[in-house]
């Protein structure tokens, strides 16, 4: 039998938003030497920040349709790519009101698969993609209908034909997620608890500085994984658990078979031809630090390596719970948990879900560390391509004794 497609895209876009500051931030009292930050387009190795995206961007420029059966044998492919030409099978694809319909295709369809700015990732209606592939906002995007509704009279549009007519209704997302950094600064001023137990009691003390001044010579992003399949899971975890000598050369090396080196992707430095860093910009002046990932089970960390650290007026209400005299100044700062509210609610990784922006506003404080009868049928495939969704996500601090 045959069955005609009609697909209708709508195009949207992106935006970003920075979000809000918090100040005092209660500290755990398992945490002298690291920070932990609590949360809240890379195409080659970057040293500046990069653009903002805009709800004017129209990030997707092709798409690959994939038809297929109950057991995803492939029945029919189409892909389109964007133009500028009336009637064109872009035009159809993206104009509501027309749509684009394939003709000649036997019932047995079951399934649609959508990729959005497939590339080389996509083959056969299989993904196979890398971080680095994924950077910048041209990512690849996906969506699937298994369940087509119940079939309608004919004729309806464009290309009327005699017999019945399918309907798919698909969204298709981006298949990473993004953490934004809009802001980063050093907080002047201020104070936080810190509890320790003493003696089997709690006991906590109240620090508080005068002057916190510093520079960031790189940003890393690190527990990612490297590798997406679909079907199938996502592979190849990339963690340090020591960052010094993962960074050289302007490097962000992890330890793997061959060693990987994600600084294209995943780090953000300024590697001087002397051999020395330099100042990565804290006046983002609109634009952002960026990081893509592919959410999984992993909670990805970043980590802020710091240099020229100054500290004045540091004082503790009671130097048995903390005292001011072991804080020397580490050299790294750590981004390592995850709050999704202003009342510091802790994030999981079920919480990092692919086509969502997470935008945090950072402010660091001093403590570091695939036709029988020829009978017609079609099959309306409706699209509609997501925008990213955007949280705002609040940065807290912890300190490692």
């Amino acid at each position: 039998m045959k069955i005609n497609h009609l697909l209708l895209a709508g195009i949207a876009g992106i935006t970003l938003f920075s979000c809000s500051e918090k100040d005092d931030v209660p500290i755990s009292k398992d945490e002298v030497k690291s920070i932990s930050v609590s949360l809240g387009g890379i195409t080659t190795r970057a040293s500046e920040p990069t653009d903002i995206i805009t709800t004017n961007v129209v990030n997707v420029n092709s798409v690959s349709i994939y038809l297929t059966d109950a057991n995803d044998n492939i029945i029919s492919t189409k892909t389109v790519n964007k133009d500028a030409v009336t009637n064109s099978d872009w035009d159809k694809l993206t104009d509501p009101v027309k749509g684009l319909k394939f003709i000649n295709i036997p019932q047995s369809v079951s399934k649609v698969f959508i990729y959005g700015n497939p590339g080389s990732a996509v083959a056969n209606n299989i993904v196979n993609t890398k971080l680095a592939e994924q950077q910048g906002n041209e990512v690849l995007y996906y969506g699937m209908d298994n369940d087509l509704q119940p079939i309608a009279d004919e004729p309806i549009n464009p290309t009327p034909v005699l017999g019945k007519t399918y309907t798919a209704q698909i969204t298709i997302v981006p298949i990473v997620a993004r953490l934004q950094i809009t802001s980063i600064s050093f907080k002047g001023s201020g104070s936080f608890n810190f509890t320790r137990t003493i003696d089997g009691s709690d006991r906590t003390a109240t620090v508080s500085w005068s002057g916190f001044t510093g520079n960031i010579k790189g940003l890393y992003m690190n527990n990612f994984y490297n590798v997406y399949n679909n079907p199938g899971t996502l592979e190849t975890l990339l963690l340090n658990t020591t960052f010094d000598g993962h960074i050289q050369d302007g490097m962000w090396t992890f330890d793997a078979s061959p060693t990987v080196d994600a600084a294209a992707y995943a780090s953000y430095a300024i590697y001087n031809q002397d051999g020395t860093y330099g100042n990565l910009p804290l006046d983002l002046n609109g634009k952002c630090y960026a990081f893509n990932f592919f959410p999984g089970t992993a909670i990805p960390q970043l980590h802020f390596d710091i240099s020229d650290v100054v500290i004045s007026g540091l004082a503790s209400t009671d130097t048995e719970v903390y005292n001011p005299a072991v804080e020397t100044g580490g050299r790294f700062i750590n981004i390592l948990g995850f709050y999704k509210d202003a009342i510091n609610t802790p994030m999981t990784a079920a919480d990092f879900v692919p086509g969502t922006l997470y935008n945090m506003a950072i402010e660091l404080i001093p403590i570091l560390d695939t036709d029988l009868k020829n009978v017609q049928y079609n099959v309306m495939v409706h699209v509609t391509v997501a925008p990213w969704n955007e949280q705002t996500i609040y940065p807290g601090f912890e300190q490692q004794v």
